[in-house]
C-alpha cells in the first residue's frame, strides 16, 4: 500500500477517534449522577439508541470476523445479516418490558432488573455478573485484536503498542462519561459503519456484476495457488447452502446471531435508554435497518474477495480476516478510508459498550450481590478503576491469543447468551419462571462457561459448546420453574409481564 494512502487512512481514523473523544468529553456534564453514568436511563431518542445498539452488536466481529468465516468456510455465516429482523422483534416483545421496569424502580444496570424480577436474589445476580464479565472480556478482546492489528499493519508498530494507544484513549473518554458518552459516541461510530456499508454494497455490484457472477467464478475453480504460495480451496461446495461446514454446525452459526442478539447486554441496556417508551418500535426499526446494511457489507466483502481470488485478480489470502481489507484495497483509496475507519469504529463502539457494561457489573452489581455497600458518589470512581483494569486485561488477552477475531467474538457472544437468556428472556417473557429455575439455569451457565477454560472440557458433540450450554441452561430454567411453586409476583411486575 502506498505511503500516501496509509497516511490518509490514518488521518481519517484518528479524526474519527478525536470526534469520539470530543463527544465523550462533552457528554461528561450529562453523566452527573450515578444513574445517568451507569445507565443513561430514559435519556435518548430512537435514532441515537438504534444506531448505538447496532454499533454495539455489529462489532469488529461483524466487519472482520464474519467476512473471514465466509471466505474460509463459505455460506454458513451469510445468514448473519438476517439477524437484523431479530432486533425489531426484540425491541417490540422484550424491550417494552425492560423499559417498563424503569417505571417501577430506578434502573441503571442489568443487575437492577434482575433484582426487581427475582426479589433481590443475590446469588442469581452474582452468577449473572460473573458470566457476563467473562463474556465481555472475550468480546472486548476481539475488538482490540481487530483494531490494534489494523493500526499496527498500517503504521508498522507492534500490536500491543497500537492496542494501548487506541484503546487507552477509548478507556479514558468512556471512563469520563460512562454510558451517556458511550451511547452518543457509538451512535456516531454506527453512522460511519452504515456509510461504509452503502458504499461497499454499490461497489460490489459494480465490480462483480452481482452474486450470480461470483457463484459462477467460485464454482468453476476447484483450487487456486497464488504466487505467494498460498492455496485456496474453492468449488461449488463453498458457495452451497451450508458452505464447507457440516449442516448442523452451519445451522448454529445461523441461529446464534439471530436468536442471540436479543439477549446481548449491549441490546438490553439500550432498551431502557429510550426516553419515550412509545419510541421503542422506532428504535428497533433503526437497529434492524442499519444492522442489515452492515451485515450486507460483511457478506459482499467476503464474496468480493472470493471473486477476486477465483478470477486471479488478487492472490489467495493468508488468513480469512484479511477478506474485508483485500476487497477494499482493490476498490481504491476512498473505499479503503471508509472500510478501515469503519472497522476501527466498530471495534471502538463495541469496546466502549463492553467496558461500561462489565465495569458496571463489577463495581455496582457484583459488589451489591456480595453485600459490599458503596456510596453512589463513590461508585463512579470505582467503576473507572475497573474500566482501566479490564481494558489492560483485554488488551493483553487480545495480543497473546492465537484465536482469530471471529472465534474470540463467538466465545464472548455465546457466553453472554447463556448468561442472559435464563434471566432476561425466559424471566421477562414467562411469568411462571421462578427464582429456583433462574438460579439453576444461571448456575449451569456459570459452571459450563468456566469449566472449558480451566479443564479443557468439551461437549461430546459437533455443535459449539456455548450453543449447547445456552440450550441446556434455558431448558433447566423452564423445567425447574415448572416443578417449583409459582412465584408470588407484585402487581406492578405482573403489569409489566402482561404488556
Amino acid at each position: 500500500m502506498p505511503q500516501s494512502t496509509v497516511m490518509i487512512i490514518v488521518f481519517f481514523a484518528f479524526l474519527m477517534i478525536a470526534i469520539s473523544f470530543g463527544i465523550g468529553i462533552w457528554a461528561k456534564k450529562k453523566a452527573n449522577t450515578a444513574q445517568a453514568y451507569f445507565g443513561g436511563t430514559a435519556m435518548f431518542g430512537p435514532l441515537a439508541v438504534g444506531l448505538s445498539s447496532m454499533a454495539g452488536i455489529a462489532s469488529a466481529f461483524a466487519l472482520v470476523g464474519v467476512p473471514g468465516i465466509i471466505y474460509t468456510s463459505g455460506n454458513a455465516m451469510a445468514f448473519w445479516m438476517l439477524s437484523g429482523a431479530a432486533f425489531a422483534m426484540g425491541y417490540i416483545i422484550l424491550g417494552k418490558r425492560i423499559r417498563a421496569m424503569a417505571e417501577i424502580a430506578p434502573i441503571s444496570s442489568l443487575g437492577d432488573i434482575c433484582d426487581i424480577r427475582f426479589n433481590n436474589n443475590r446469588l442469581i445476580k452474582a452468577l449473572m455478573s460473573g458470566i457476563i464479565c467473562l463474556g465481555c472480556v472475550g468480546y472486548l478482546a476481539a475488538q482490540i485484536s481487530a483494531g490494534s492489528a489494523m493500526i499496527a499493519n498500517l503504521v508498522d508498530i507492534p500490536p500491543i503498542v497500537a492496542g494501548f494507544l487506541i484503546f487507552g484513549l477509548l478507556t479514558v473518554y468512556t471512563a469520563l462519561s460512562g454510558e451517556v458518552g458511550g451511547l452518543l459516541s457509538q451512535a456516531f461510530q454506527g453512522f460511519i459503519m452504515v456509510l461504509a456499508g452503502l458504499v461497499l454494497i454499490i461497489a460490489f455490484f459494480s465490480v462483480t456484476g452481482g452474486f450470480g457472477n461470483v457463484l459462477a467464478a467460485v464454482s468453476a475453480v476447484p483450487e487456486i495457488t497464488g504466487n505467494n504460495g498460498v492455496t485456496k480451496t474453492l468449488g461449488p461446495d463453498l458457495v452451497g447452502a451450508w458452505g464447507s461446514m457440516p449442516g448442523g454446525i452451519s445451522l448454529t452459526w445461523m441461529l446464534i446471531p439471530i436468536l442471540g442478539c436479543v439477549g446481548q447486554p449491549q441490546v438490553l441496556t439500550r432498551m431502557y435508554a429510550v426516553k419515550n417508551p412509545r419510541d421503542l418500535p422506532k428504535a428497533g426499526l433503526v437497529t434492524a435497518v442499519t444492522h442489515t446494511i452492515v451485515g450486507f457489507l460483511a457478506v459482499v466483502a467476503a464474496y468480493g474477495a472470493l471473486y477476486l481470488v477465483a478470477t486471479g485478480t488478487i492472490e489467495p489470502l493468508e488468513a480469512g480476516d484479511q477478506a474485508v481489507y483485500a476487497f477494499a484495497n482493490h476498490l481504491g483509496i476512498w473505499a479503503q478510508v471508509l472500510v478501515y475507519t469503519a472497522v476501527l469504529a466498530a471495534a471502538l463502539s463495541s469496546a466502549s459498550m463492553f467496558l461500561t457494561s462489565s465495569s458496571t457489573l463489577l463495581s455496582k452489581d457484583l459488589t451489591s450481590a456480595l453485600g459490599i455497600k458503596i456510596a453512589p458518589e463513590k461508585q463512579i470512581n470505582v467503576s473507572r478503576v475497573f474500566m482501566f483494569i479490564l481494558g489492560i486485561i483485554s488488551i493483553i488477552v487480545s495480543i497473546y491469543s492465537s484465536e482469530m477475531v471471529a472465534l474470540l467474538g463467538t466465545f464472548g457472544w455465546g457466553t453472554l447468551v447463556s448468561a442472559t437468556f435464563p434471566i432476561f428472556v425466559v424471566g421477562l417473557l414467562w411469568e411462571r419462571c421462578t427464582e429456583a429455575g433462574a438460579l439453576v439455569g444461571i448456575a449451569y451457565s456459570f459452571i459450563f462457561n468456566i469449566l472449558p477454560l480451566v479443564t479443557g472440557f468439551a461437549y461430546p458433540s459437533a455443535l459449539p459448546g456455548y450453543f449447547v450450554t445456552s440450550a441446556i441452561a434455558v431448558a433447566l430454567t423452564v423445567v425447574v420453574s415448572l416443578v417449583t411453586p409459582k412465584p408470588n409476583l407484585s402487581e406492578s411486575i405482573k403489569a409489566v409481564m402482561d404488556l
